[in-house]
């Protein structure tokens, strides 16, 4: 979550986990709900946080999500039906001491799910300039107001927004700009993740396939003392195509 991370005084950096979509103010909130409905069944609530099935059996989400076991659990309720937690596997390296490095983890269920839809993990390195949906079912709110005090919608209800990826980070990283709508750059349903959204997706499409190209990390205020949430801030999400080796070698067992 969001809040597990400290607000580091240079660059504002806030764990984006916990959260749900933060929307453009001056669009109808209905359209982010069915664009959920259209493109997001892939990700699933997690007891806190948001993942994303990449195996009927295997979910991706932010190692920050997976830090404290109370926040996981020992199981999921999906379709209502419960299913035990088998392990977790973070990021052997992930940190956060200095601020936050190889944000993901695995997820690993104790039986499959029927009929779920899959995510394929996105490898390639031409991130950069792609149209992509984020998922999240944390508290909503709209870019004027960010997280505010009595700005928040803490319903959980599950939405979707659009952002464009527009720059890498070399720490394994991708980057998105919650752009206003007066800037002439913001799309039609833009937004970020917001409070509880931590670990899920940012999905890319091609067709009706679904690809993840990133998992919900953090936040950056860009030392304008931004509050979280609000136009201007940048989103951070792991760049999935630096992991898909490690990934790809934890569910086979290796």
């Amino acid at each position: 979550m969001k809040t597990l991370v400290t607000i580091f005084s240079l660059f504002l950096l806030i764990p984006a986990g916990g959260e749900d979509i933060i929307m453009r103010h001056d669009v109808d909130e209905a359209k982010y709900f069915e664009l959920a409905e259209k493109y997001g069944a892939t990700a699933i609530r997690l007891n806190a946080g948001v993942g994303t099935f990449i195996q009927p059996d295997w979910i991706i989400t932010a190692s920050h999500v997976c830090e404290n076991p109370e926040y996981v659990g020992k199981e999921l309720t999906i379709n209502g039906k419960v299913y035990p937690i088998k392990k977790v596997v973070m990021h052997p390296d992930f940190g956060m001491n200095r601020g936050i490095s190889n944000d993901i983890a695995l997820i690993q269920l104790e039986s499959k799910v029927p009929g779920v839809k899959l995510a394929k993990l996105y490898n390639k390195s031409d991130e950069v300039g792609k149209e992509i949906v984020f998922v999240g079912t944390g508290y909503a709110g709209t870019g004027d107001k960010g997280m505010a005090d009595g700005a928040v919608n803490k319903d959980r209800k599950l939405r979707a927004a659009q952002n464009k990826v527009d720059g890498t980070e070399r720490e394994g990283f991708i980057r998105f700009t919650f752009d206003s709508p007066d800037s002439g750059k913001a799309l039609p349903l833009e937004g970020i993740s917001g409070p509880g959204d931590s670990g899920g997706p940012a999905l890319w499409f091609d067709g009706d396939q679904a690809y993840i190209m990133g998992v919900s990390s953090h936040q950056d205020g860009r030392g304008m003392g931004k509050p979280e949430g609000r136009y201007g801030v940048w989103e951070y999400y792991a760049r999935v195509s630096d992991y898909v080796d490690w990934v790809e070698g934890v569910v086979a067992g290796k």
